[in-house]
């Protein structure tokens, strides 16, 4: 009698199933464990002690403030991001040609060939007392002054993130759009719907998965952020991931695993909430006939 045979699908999945569980699931709740566990002053390590000390020393010293400040920065960051990039989105599948949607694709992309700390600190030199917009404002009169709150604070943070990570939001949205079936809108343009009708009926509706991921990539990008906030938010401006490094530092590893936990459980709440009003996974699907 012969051995049922593995389907070749299930035999080409095999391997990357292995690397994402050994690469990814696999550190993720080895952080989620290990949060649990207690210090050992004696080994200078963690032990197997069950322990909810990592999770009391968050709302020590002001670290719980420093991560809903940045969930507020990532949240803000993600919508304006959204907010820029749609129309972009639209413009470059609907509106340009083949050549300038090239074009402009090139240069969305184009800022990260260099050093992420670079363009970070580009911003220094437009936003700063001297800097590109300080000095065309007072060469045209309309301070007197230069404006100190454009650089270190959180505006300047602000922008320096949505520089950083404008491409994650249009990405996700020019997928999304690609995927409309582009008779939709003729039908709806046939029956009167004019341009913003056509937007807010059909346009918006079919594109909530690629919004929302594109919300979801920049949101991530942003928790796990530090370059922008240390080079533009000044010397004591924090962020989830500083404050984790600066733990590590004095090895309190207990509760630097308890924020990369409480961080892990709202990025996992805000997928199963996406997925279950947005329809995230559409995004997957195949459509073809």
């Amino acid at each position: 009698m012969t051995r049922p045979r593995l389907p070749i699908s299930s035999m080409l999945m095999t391997p990357p199933l292995l690397a994402i569980l050994a690469l990814g699931l696999a550190p993720l709740a080895i952080v989620v464990i290990w949060s649990f566990w207690s210090w050992d002053p004696l080994t200078y390590w963690i032990k197997p002690d069950l322990s909810l000390a990592g999770y009391a020393g968050i709302l020590e010293a002001g670290r719980w403030t420093v991560i809903v400040s940045t969930l507020v920065k990532a949240f803000a960051t993600a919508f304006l991001c959204l907010l820029i990039a749609y129309p972009t989105a639209y413009a470059i599948h609907f509106l340009a040609g083949r050549r300038l949607s090239i074009l402009l694709l090139a240069l969305i992309t184009i800022p990260f060939f260099t050093s992420y700390l670079i363009r970070s600190f580009s911003w220094r030199l437009v936003l700063g007392r001297t800097g590109v917009i300080n000095t065309l404002l007072l060469d045209l009169g309309i301070t007197q002054e230069p404006l100190d709150w454009l650089l270190f604070s959180n505006f300047a943070v602000v922008v320096g993130l949505i520089a950083s990570y404008l491409p994650f939001a249009t990405f996700p949205l020019l997928l999304s759009m690609r995927r409309v079936d582009p008779t939709l809108l003729a039908a709806a343009q046939d029956l009167g719907a004019g341009f913003w009708k056509c937007l807010t009926t059909v346009l918006l509706p079919l594109t909530l998965s690629g919004i929302f991921a594109g919300f979801l990539f920049v949101f991530v990008m942003v928790v796990g952020s530090s370059t922008e906030v240390q080079m533009l938010g000044g010397a004591g401006a924090s962020i989830v991931s500083v404050m984790i490094n600066d733990v590590m530092r004095v090895a309190n590893y207990p509760l630097a695993f308890a924020i990369s936990t409480i961080v892990l459980a709202v990025i996992f709440g805000l997928v199963l909430i996406g997925n279950r009003l947005f329809g995230l996974a559409s995004l997957f699907e195949d459509r073809s006939p």
